[in-house]
């Protein structure tokens, strides 16, 4: 609940398994992004649990899952390169060079991005910019996923090649992912677990 008194999330209750993707449908404005922010500790909730792993944020801090997350807005910096963008979030990851080039290797071919590599970002069209922001929360191998509408502005062999990216993070992989959506027809192809906002 905002200061104002508007009640942004009420009676949100899901759960997510390893190696499942879960789809939060709803239109614009209806709370998904607000229950994002929430799941990952950037804004206070009024009541209610959020349990990873069965244990609270406050639980978590000397264990804690890594969690990959894309919101909305990009967090790019126009200066940089497409591959610049990668390097550096796979050395704050913690990737040792090989690991990096293999990680941005598989993002390259996943996403449709080498031939973007050396653009930068004001370079890049929305949907390139799009999809750079899910491999910079990919990369790394977190255990969980968090996207805020990943699909915005892609073109459909763009949606396609997002649909089978998170499909094999979690078929293959067994990461656990959590999408938010407004196409239904999306959240019906790749969920196997659905919530309607």
């Amino acid at each position: 609940m905002y200061p104002n008194g508007f009640k942004a999330i009420y009676d949100l209750s899901f759960g997510v398994e390893k190696g499942q993707i879960f789809c939060l449908l709803g239109p614009n404005g209806s709370g998904k992004t607000t229950s994002f922010e929430l799941i990952t500790n950037k804004i206070a909730f009024n009541s209610g649990t959020i349990l990873i792993e069965g244990k609270s944020f406050s639980e978590l801090w000397d264990s804690s899952p890594k969690i990959g997350m894309c919101l909305q807005t990009d967090t790019l910096w126009s200066f940089l390169s497409l591959e610049q963008h990668l390097k550096i979030y796979a050395l704050i990851k913690g990737l040792s060079k090989s690991q990096a080039q293999e990680a941005i290797t598989y993002l390259y071919n996943a996403l449709g991005l080498k031939e973007h590599a050396h653009k930068k970002t004001n370079e890049m069209s929305g949907g390139i910019r799009r999809k750079l922001c899910v491999a910079l929360a990919v990369i790394g191998d977190p255990d969980i996923v968090l996207l805020d509408e990943p699909t915005t502005g892609l073109d459909p062999i763009g949606r396609e090649q997002m649909w089978a990216l998170l499909k094999d993070l979690a078929k293959r992989k067994g990461k656990t992912v959590i999408v938010s959506t407004h196409y239904v027809e999306d959240a019906e192809l790749v969920a196997d677990k659905l919530g309607r906002k």
